[in-house]
């Protein structure tokens, strides 16, 4: 069976400013499922850099097809996904910045696959469009009672509807705003509607904060404003397509000062057995949750613990930091994990504890001698070469895996912290010790 995975991207791409480094290399990974799978041959049509999917280096397990700059629409790269013949195309979608969206792009490329007689898995655009949005997000959870926080969409342009117009003497929609934020619960968070994760957002304690933010030159395009939920904070995902789905395990996220989960200073681990968190009632919303949005492929949820219920946070129909932790958990590779996505292999039902943190910026050497420790699943190191802020120059993601136990967990983690003791950060290692007590 001949496989095509694709990979796009929005954003310009320079080799010179991102540098990605993965242990294992996708070179093993290729080799090790293609002698695992034969019955497949692979190919990658990708716009670079091709997360996950390629670190700078051909072989001889994948073909690679990649896009040419003046090719890049939808339309063209559906073409050029033709030209391959492939029996399934499956999208793997990642994150980008500053808006999370590439779900749509592969939505549209997979609409067209399909009126060829390709068999797609990727979501439709219909659910990469709620996804994407979080005022559309927003709207379907109450629409069709999910647990999520109340809130108060602001539409930028009719905020500001007066500009431009000497006949307005008053902005009655901003009035109308201001009275809706007022009858929250506060602390709110204010967060953008198009961007990724929890950039950009700011939690802010009162009415008077918040009306001085949406009144500055921050708020530049439409917003969010949610009551902030005081509670743990979790991650879930959905793997199938066709209203077949296998709900995973869940996974407890480490949050920041503000009380945000920060993809550069996450701790994951799981998985969570505590009883307490009602995981089962759980599983429950999130295979109704995955019907309704007719999810085919990977998708990942942010979640929320608060006074003895579960909210939904965020819906992110892409890959996401949690798919590869997911896949360490069960003992198989990232494109093991997509394949079964696609209905194409299976899993077993077992998992084993994971752990997932952040390291600085490593060295060469010290990525493979991490890498090298036999309980270290995997390595990735993200580095922006022109970054002009320390927060902005990146970070190194390992995740330790193969453990009966978080007291095992736990040991490994101690092991580790021995031999980079000069580079694990505290606030990391605490930050496990702590997540640990709770699951």
């Amino acid at each position: 069976m001949k496989v095509v995975f694709y990979s796009t991207n929005s954003n310009y791409y320079n080799s010179e400013t991102m540098d990605y480094k993965m242990f294992p290399s996708c070179d093993s990974q290729w080799k090790l499922i293609k002698q695992k799978y034969p019955q497949f041959e692979f190919v990658v049509v990708m716009q670079k850099p091709g997360m996950f999917l390629y670190d700078g280096m051909e072989n001889d397990f994948v073909e690679y097809v990649f896009v040419p700059e003046n090719k890049s629409s939808a339309s063209d790269i559906a073409k050029i996904i033709l030209e391959q013949k492939p029996e399934i195309a499956i999208a793997v979608t990642y994150w980008v910045q500053p808006f999370d969206w590439l779900s749509i792009k592969d939505s549209v490329i997979a609409e067209r696959l399909r009126l060829a007689g390709i068999k797609c898995v990727c979501h439709s655009s219909k659910t990469a469009a709620i996804c994407f949005d979080k005022y559309k997000t927003h709207l379907f959870l109450e629409q069709n009672n999910f647990n999520c926080a109340k809130g108060v969409y602001v539409h930028h342009e009719m905020f500001y509807a007066e500009r431009n117009k000497k006949c307005i003497s008053e902005n009655v929609y901003r009035e109308y705003v201001f009275s809706e934020i007022e009858k929250l619960n506060f602390p709110v968070v204010i967060k953008d509607t198009t961007g990724l994760s929890s950039f950009g957002m700011d939690v802010v304690k009162t009415f008077a904060e918040a009306k001085h933010i949406l009144l500055s030159k921050k708020n530049n395009g439409d917003r969010l404003v949610e009551e902030f939920l005081d509670g743990d904070s979790f991650g879930i995902e959905v793997y199938g397509t066709d209203g077949n789905y296998t709900i995973s395990s869940v996974l407890i996220n480490s949050v920041n000062q503000f009380g945000l989960t920060s993809p550069k200073q996450n701790v994951k681990l799981g998985p969570v057995v505590n009883s307490s968190y009602k995981i089962e009632s759980l599983k429950s919303e999130i295979l109704r949750l995955s019907k309704l949005l007719n999810f085919s492929g990977i998708a990942q949820i942010d979640l929320l613990y608060s006074n003895d219920k579960w909210y939904i946070i965020e819906i992110n129909s892409r890959v996401s930091g949690m798919t590869q932790t997911m896949a360490a958990s069960y003992g198989i590779s990232l494109y093991e994990m997509i394949l079964f996505s696609a209905g194409l292999i299976q899993l077993k039902e077992e998992n084993s504890f994971v752990l997932n943190m952040k390291f600085p910026l490593l060295t060469f050497d010290e990525l493979e001698k991490m890498a090298k420790i036999n309980f270290v699943y995997a390595v990735n190191q993200i580095e922006n070469k022109q970054a002009k802020q320390l927060r902005e120059v990146g970070y190194t993601e390992v995740i330790i895996a193969n453990s009966k136990s978080i007291e095992e967990i736990l040991e490994k983690l101690d092991e580790l912290n021995l031999i980079f003791s000069n580079k694990m950060e505290g606030i990391f290692y605490n930050n496990a010790k702590k997540l640990a007590m709770m699951i």
